[in-house]
């Protein structure tokens, strides 16, 4: 066989014909989470009008990302000492138990409780899929599906708002919930049979309990620090330095902790790992810079270009799917080349470049224009998501795979948090009238001038310039990502 076509390899007692079942219900896992944090937004004010409390509605989405966020951090390492197959029937029992909760909520509160719930699901329905599919893949393939990862989870941004509308106006809201248990059974189906022919992937040790409480506690207050900061109380306030407080000493107290366990939830060894220690600061830049963008440039087209919500939505399509073609290309090279470390190397600098021009011609913007940036962003970016995982899997040893998987993902979500409240913070604090607004949401709601449309259009100068900055950060990390061969054979059949 040519050196350009690895032949896949599965691990024992999986046939090609389960390889293909796991990543399909991989695959709808990812699309299930994915959607749900996108399918939301256009209920929210059906939700309002028959539920009420207006003030706690922000809250529908907001619990759902902090404790998906939580999840991702201790579900891996949860998996890898009891199991793939346990940690994933649960993840979906709690996914459709939770969206049942949520079609059947009478209140607000009911409502913000069962999707803290079920954000725990749906985050570890992210971080299961990806382990799964390292069980029965090898690096070498792992690329290709990695990238498909990716297209759910555009394809999940671009039907989300859209089905998520329609099953509002003529079902009723509680419809976007109801939704999730069908595609919920066909995850179940798709996985159980074959996850039963996994060899059991068990490490004979005991979860640290203060650590599963100290790493979500410190990553809340974080969260609820970067959220609150500068729109719902001033930076300086006691409710956001207490936050913040509370955050750097679980934060610090969870480190230490780590060091003096048999097994950390978060090994110190990944930290300094020359692959691992370099891809997880990497990919909380380069993630967290596009986030940014994709939190704030609908503000920007509607404020500064005066795009429609409908036209603003259209363009920003292209910052979605241009992350996909990239992602595709990074998989298919990777299958062939076995290197992971081109494509990002690549793409990071046509993303900063793309923002940096923009930012200096602003003063001339156009949509075209917008979507030339968009577009040079999201090609830029679209490799390192592919790449992250496989070249962090590829680097650690087969009981630690759901591990690192965890801490992959727990530091995208966090660089995307980090980098969506830094961004937001940073327009409210630069534009005209920033004491009276509270939100992006106000900005595009006030009555503009043309002298203060221009005051807004130099706010977003200064974002796009440390966007750029940003991503040349993870550029210059991946820069000193150790480059190693893929290994051949998936986890479930090796021993390290």
């Amino acid at each position: 066989m040519q050196e350009n076509e690895p032949k896949a390899a599965a691990g024992p007692g999986i046939a090609p014909r389960d390889v293909r079942f796991v990543v399909a219900g991989a695959m709808i896992a990812i699309f299930l989470s994915a959607l749900d944090q996108t399918i939301v937004a256009t209920a929210l004010p059906s939700i309002a009008r028959d539920l009420g409390d207006v003030a706690l509605l922000s809250w529908v989405v907001s619990a759902y990302l902090v404790s998906s966020v939580c999840a991702m951090a201790v579900v891996g390492k949860l998996s890898d000492v009891h199991g793939r197959r346990p940690l994933m029937l649960a993840a979906l029992a709690i996914f459709v138990l939770a969206s049942v909760f949520c079609a059947l909520a009478e209140s607000m509160a009911a409502l913000i409780a069962a999707r803290a719930l079920k954000g725990m699901g749906g985050g570890a329905l992210v971080t299961l899929a990806q382990t799964i599919v390292a069980d029965v893949v090898s690096p070498r393939e792992r690329g290709r599906y990695a990238a498909h990862f990716s297209g759910m989870w555009a394809a999940a941004s671009l039907l989300g708002p859209t089905v998520g509308g329609a099953l509002t106006q003529h079902l009723g809201w509680p419809w976007i919930f109801w939704i999730n248990l069908p595609l919920g059974l066909c995850a179940l189906v798709a996985v159980d049979g074959v996850l039963r022919k996994l060899p059991p992937r068990r490490v004979p040790a005991r979860i640290d309990v203060a650590s599963l409480a100290l790493l979500p506690v410190a990553t809340t207050a974080l969260l609820f620090a970067l959220s609150w900061g500068g729109v719902r109380h001033p930076w300086l306030s006691a409710p956001v330095v207490a936050c913040a407080a509370l955050a750097a000493l679980c934060g610090w107290l969870f480190w230490r902790r780590q060091h003096a366990l048999d097994e950390p939830l978060f090994a110190p060894s990944f930290a300094r790992d020359p692959v691992v220690g370099r891809v997880l600061p990497t990919i909380f830049f380069g993630f967290g810079g596009f986030l940014a963008l994709a939190i704030t440039l609908p503000v920007f087209l509607q404020v500064v270009l005066l795009q429609t919500p409908g036209d603003a939505g259209l363009l920003m399509i292209l910052l979605t799917f241009s992350t996909t073609i990239t992602a595709y290309w990074s998989g298919r090279y990777l299958r062939r080349s076995g290197d992971y470390r081109r494509p990002p190397l690549l793409g990071f600098p046509l993303a900063a470049a793309s923002a940096l021009l923009f930012a200096f011609a602003i003063d001339h913007a156009a949509p075209w224009s917008a979507a030339l940036m968009m577009l040079g962003v999201g090609l830029g970016i679209g490799p390192i998501f592919p790449t992250a995982i496989v070249a962090a899997q590829n680097a650690v040893a087969p009981r630690d795979i759901g591990a690192v998987t965890g801490a992959v993902g727990y530091a995208r979500s966090l660089g995307g948090a980090v980098g969506a409240a830094a961004a937001t913070a940073l327009v409210l604090a630069l534009v005209p009238r920033a004491g009276e607004l509270r939100g992006l949401d106000d900005l595009v709601r006030a009555q503009l001038g043309s002298a203060e449309r221009a005051m807004v259009a130099g706010a977003f100068r200064w974002l796009f310039v440390a966007v750029a900055l940003q991503i040349l950060i993870g550029w210059a990390i991946y820069m000193r990502v150790a480059a190693r061969p893929l290994r051949t054979h998936p986890a479930a059949a090796r021993e390290d």
